[in-house]
């Protein structure tokens, strides 16, 4: 009885508190508590599945919370700069012959030779914010969709809300609509639409990295919040704020 009640706790224990990686340069403890909210994710795949086409290019896949939802594919590119992500990838795309998994950093031309027209979308979720070339690293997409392709971005939205997590993150900005508009269409893409996305987490997001100024997300507020987001994603169009994210959509012509 004693030892069923230990293994229970632990189990609860594990699930509140698991830890996949240790701190690293890139971040990965606070990207894989990001990338364990799996309802969360699913929305995301979920809203964004309307734009995504046959062929794909997914710059900074991570752990393929999306990837797993848009395969299987006529061709499907992963990619990431993370080396334990990468091993992740590879692991995860055998058997899948149409899964293909590269190290591309997206301000490197060089990682793009031999990539040029190949997909109809890319997709580039939570990595603009990052990189020091935003225009090279839009070109650098722009060369791989063929004419009509799509490029879905995500960025993180409301320069008012930049704090700690932000930091902690190397988020180099958080952007305006407008402000992403202006580098797309720079970069040669005509803007098809562009929309907010996740007004649920701003004020958890303004309190504990604006308020609080935590460097670490809480992990029971994840699970709660993860657990929740199905009724969630449902109501979020009602609350009288723009969201935590902004999505551009985004066609070479």
């Amino acid at each position: 009885m004693h030892d069923g009640l230990l293994a229970v706790l632990a189990m609860i224990r594990f699930w509140l508190i698991d830890d996949l990686y240790l701190e690293d340069e890139y971040g990965s403890r606070m990207l894989s508590e990001l990338e364990h909210a799996r309802r969360f994710n699913f929305w995301m795949g979920k809203v964004l599945r309307p734009f995504v086409g046959d062929r794909i290019l997914e710059i900074g896949a991570g752990i393929g919370n999306l990837t797993n939802q848009f395969i299987p594919r006529q061709l499907y590119l992963a990619s990431d700069i993370n080396p334990h992500y990468i091993r992740y990838l590879q692991s995860y795309s055998f058997g899948k012959p149409y899964l293909h998994v590269l190290n591309i950093d997206a301000t490197e031309p060089e990682h793009f030779a031999g990539l040029e027209q190949k997909f109809d979308t890319v997709l580039m979720i939570n990595v603009l914010e990052h990189v020091h070339d935003e225009a090279l690293t839009l070109k650098n997409l722009w060369s791989t969709l063929e004419p009509g392709g799509r490029a879905i971005i995500l960025v993180p939205h409301h320069p008012r809300l930049y704090g700690s997590f932000d930091e902690v993150l190397q988020h180099r900005e958080r952007y305006t609509p407008q402000k992403l508009e202006q580098a797309l269409e720079g970069a040669g893409f005509t803007v098809e639409k562009m929309f907010d996305f996740n007004r649920v987490s701003v004020p958890g997001w303004w309190l504990n990295g604006k308020v609080l100024r935590r460097r670490r997300f809480s992990r029971v507020q994840l699970k709660m919040l993860d657990l929740a987001m199905p009724l969630l994603s449902r109501i979020d169009h009602i609350w009288p704020w723009s969201g935590l994210s902004v999505i551009g959509i985004a066609k070479k012509i």
